[in-house]
């Protein structure tokens, strides 16, 4: 691994400097030159993985062969691993010798048996014919008639195998008494050995074809071409062959179709497997032509000690051929230009490597988000959802070795730190401001980032980095109004709460001017930011919050003030301006968001909050017009305001109208939040209640009012708080009555009530 480093950041970093530079998305050069192009090579000077060396050996046994009789050369290797490189060299090699014909032949040309072995002659002849000009024999004439019996009839001819060769030869002439095939094949032998030739077949893709093609090119090779002064050299993959063939001649299993390729391949080669580090350094050379050719740059810090070390620690025991190598690096050509600067790079490219290297992990993670980056609104740490969790990791990595399941989990690990924090595997951390963290890295561990790396796409419900980035920079240069057109583009159906968390993770790099302009500007959404009272959080709530880090990143207390007033001032709705006053103001002890005004400047902005609120009240009562916030409300008017202006208006707009009574009551019900509604429903009117309405009205005036609705049905009220029967009124009423009964009672009687 040392050796590793070593080579990439001496030959690749020096001209790198620890910027991470984005470019923006209309720049992104042309897909079609950064793909690496998955094709073997011809020339040696290439040769990465010293395939050069092992096919002139290859070539120079076959040239130097004195035997004239058949032999056919298997050449094994999986998928990508070089195979058709080395035929290529192999060809090269012996194109050196005089005595040596070479023709290449690929099967995957041909759609059925007879088209195959007509094909195949026909290489044949012309390959002959390029090399001997003798006009002794006309050798294409005799392929063409040896081809023609051999297809002139529809037969099966594998059932000739289970005899000699020569037997089976000797059945088929028999079959086609028409055409005298061992003749023909005496003279295109005698003709080889009088021109002193050696025909070397080279044949390719077998393992691409499907299993009756693979069939009836071994009976090719085997029974129809098997003339003197010929070699064949086959490059395939083992397994994949003897599984086709093993369905022919046996029972089924790869290991019958083994021992029919025994009979078959008389000189069986595995190929050399690729040097490790070899592959590793063509593939860094790889993903540094893809960072280089998209205008991307990673700091080291990011590549060497986080990208790199879980490549080589989760991904490099799965690199093993040149091909998956290719694809990987094709696999980021695709994904860095199109996700460049929406997540985290890094990352991505731990991905794609779970994609490429480990599918079926890959799709468990795909499809399973919760159990690996969370969800929005919760986060499981039960014991049933850390076994869960690890029955979807020990599928995902059943098919794997031991080593290569652990690797796997590592690279888990290093992309889902969740699944330390919670010891599933094996390790438990602890990590402060975690969530906040992995939003403004864009890990793919958030939860709000999650989707975009296995989409390639920002969702219709999700806000790209790159535009809001565009949008806050510009801020210091638009008006207040064009900030909120921009801002409701962006705050459409369903985008309000990732709007407000994206902001937030965005505040820390926002000028002071830049700050009072938005701050100003959302102050007059809040109805674009829905206040869902089914959830605890909230993109109303969250706005709020906003706008108060944004006040505390004005530097000019004077400046600080002016907006903090003018926010509570021209808020909309009413409502959104008592969030905004509420965490603008100095916050309770113990409470964890830091607020931007003192106690005194807390004071005068409550002030000018409290007169607004008074100006509103002189429409109508303010427990008629905003009834889920009238209880806020007024207590701001009699904190920062006046509370006997307060106490006048409840008396006099009480007074006029008995039902009022019982609209303000209501106004007192706390939201509870209920797991059992999945959302909040109104609580009991309990005592604390009582006691906070006490503090304004005289709770005597309140039953009264009541009574004159409800009469005797008053007199034995019933507290019962899950009455169904009931509805939320005469709930309200009842338990207001039975506790004001109760504390008259205690006190002996009513007489000072509005003191309690």
């Amino acid at each position: 691994m040392r050796r590793f480093f070593n080579f990439f950041f001496t030959k690749n970093l020096q001209q790198q400097n620890d910027e991470t530079v984005t470019v923006a998305n209309d720049s992104v050069v042309e897909l079609k030159d950064r793909y690496f192009a998955d094709s073997p090579i011809n020339n040696p000077e290439k040769d990465r993985f010293k395939r050069w060396s092992f096919a002139e050996r290859v070539a120079q046994t076959i040239d130097s062969r004195s035997d004239p009789s058949s032999i056919v050369i298997g050449i094994y290797g999986p998928w990508g691993d070089g195979k058709t490189t080395v035929l290529n060299f192999i060809e090269q090699s012996l194109k050196e010798s005089p005595n040596i014909i070479c023709v290449k032949f690929n099967p995957w040309r041909f759609t059925d048996e007879v088209n195959l072995i007509k094909g195949f002659f026909k290489a044949l002849a012309e390959a002959i014919g390029k090399s001997i000009t003798s006009p002794s024999e006309k050798v294409g004439e005799l392929l063409d008639k040896y081809s023609s019996g051999l297809t002139g009839f529809n037969l099966t001819l594998f059932d000739s195998l289970r005899f000699t060769p020569g037997q089976g030869i000797q059945s088929l002439g028999k079959t086609l008494s028409s055409v005298e095939l061992e003749i023909l094949k005496k003279r295109l032998e005698s003709f080889l050995k009088k021109e002193g030739k050696r025909v070397v077949v080279l044949i390719d893709d077998i393992d691409r074809i499907d299993k009756n093609e693979i069939q009836a090119v071994f009976k090719l090779v085997k029974l129809s071409a098997d003339f003197d002064n010929t070699a064949y050299i086959l490059a395939f993959d083992e397994e994949m062959v003897a599984t086709a063939l093993s369905e022919k001649y046996g029972s089924g299993d790869i290991q019958a179709g083994r021992n029919f390729l025994e009979k078959i391949i008389q000189v069986p080669l595995n190929l050399p497997k690729a040097d490790r580090v070899a592959l590793l350094e063509y593939c860094i050379e790889g993903i540094e032509e893809v960072l280089s050719d998209t205008g991307i740059q990673i700091s080291e810090e990011e590549f060497r000690y986080y990208f790199l070390e879980n490549f080589v620690n989760g991904l490099e025991i799965r690199l093993k051929t040149p091909r998956m190598t290719k694809r990987y690096v094709n696999a980021l050509a695709f994904s860095l230009p199109i996700l460049k600067g929406e997540v985290n790079l890094p990352d991505l490219m731990l991905v794609e490597g779970l994609r490429i290297f480990y599918p079926a992990l890959y799709n468990i993670v795909k499809n399973k988000r919760d159990y690996f980056s969370g969800s929005p609104l919760s986060y499981d740490n039960s014991e049933q959802f850390k076994q869960r969790s690890l029955e979807l990791i020990n599928r995902g990595v059943q098919s794997l070795t031991v080593e290569e399941a652990e690797a796997a989990k590592s690279l888990l690990k290093a992309l889902f730190p969740r699944l330390n924090q919670t010891g599933i595997l094996g390790i438990t951390d602890y990590f402060s401001n975690w969530r906040e963290e992995w939003d403004i890295e864009q890990r793919v561990c958030s939860v709000h980032y999650f989707d975009r790396f296995f989409s390639y796409a920002i969702s219709e419900n999700d806000i790209s980095d790159q535009e809001l980035i565009a949008f806050l920079s510009n801020l210091e240069n638009i008006s207040i109004q064009e900030i909120i057109s921009n801002i409701k583009s962006f705050n459409g159906d369903q985008k309000s709460n990732i709007f407000v968390i994206k902001l937030k993770n965005k505040i820390r790099e926002l000028s002071s001017l830049a700050s009072q302009n938005l701050a100003l500007a959302i102050s007059l959404l809040g109805d674009t930011f829905p206040k869902d009272r089914t959830l605890i959080a909230n993109a109303f709530s969250g706005a709020g919050i906003l706008i108060s880090q944004l006040v505390n990143n004005i530097e000019n207390d004077d400046i600080k003030m002016d907006i903090a007033r003018q926010i509570v001032l021209q808020a909309n709705p009413i409502s959104f301006a008592f969030e905004c006053f509420k965490w603008l103001i100095p916050r309770e002890e113990g409470e964890r968001i830091e607020r931007p005004l003192s106690s005194d400047q807390g004071r005068v902005i409550g002030e000018a909050f409290a007169q607004r609120i008074k100006q509103l009240s002189q429409a109508s009562p303010l427990y008629l017009q905003f009834p889920e916030d009238a209880h806020s409300l007024i207590y701001v008017w009699s904190c920062w305001g006046s509370e006997d202006e307060v106490k006048q208006h409840l008396v006099e707009t009480l007074s006029s109208n008995p039902q009022n009574a019982v609209e303000f009551l209501k106004c007192y019900l706390p939201n509870l939040w209920s797991t059992a509604y999945y959302g909040t429903r109104k609580g009991n009117f309990e005592r604390t209640q009582y006691d906070d309405l006490a503090r304004l009205v005289a709770p005597n005036l309140i039953y009264e009012l009541i009574r004159n609705i409800y009469g005797s049905a008053l007199d034995n009220p019933e507290y019962d708080s899950d009455n169904p029967k009931r509805s939320l009124e005469q709930k309200v009423v009842n338990q207001f009555a039975l506790i004001h009964q109760i504390v008259t009672k205690n006190t002996g009687n009513g007489e000072n009530q509005q003191n309690l």
